[in-house]
């Protein structure tokens, strides 16, 4: 079975980086990374942060995960995804297309 995520920066915010992400299965959200590129959380597509579910690069923690386990794994993957490519560059990717096998 293959499995896709793509990720594509929609906003630069004050208070950071708001992305769109969706898998080819359907699913579909927003994260906002913090503008020091370490911390990952679910937003609005307007870039408001909601829930306490948090992902720190720093420390590799989840905090506060959803009790969904679908939202969390594809919250997980969208990030590290992001948080890959940052690292890759040395900035945030303006989009990010992975496949999985």
């Amino acid at each position: 079975m293959t499995a896709s995520l793509t990720c594509r920066k929609v906003a630069s915010l004050e208070a950071g980086s708001v992305y769109a992400w969706e898998t080819a299965e359907g699913a579909a959200g927003n994260l906002l990374i913090d503008p020091g590129g370490s911390i990952a959380r679910p937003c609005t597509p307007e870039g408001i942060a909601f829930g306490d579910m948090l992902l720190d690069k720093n420390t590799g923690n989840m905090e506060h995960p959803d009790p969904d386990p679908g939202l969390r794994r594809t919250f997980l993957i969208a990030a590290s995804a992001i948080f890959q490519e940052a690292g890759r560059w040395g900035r945030l990717p303006d989009k990010i297309t992975r496949t999985y096998w």
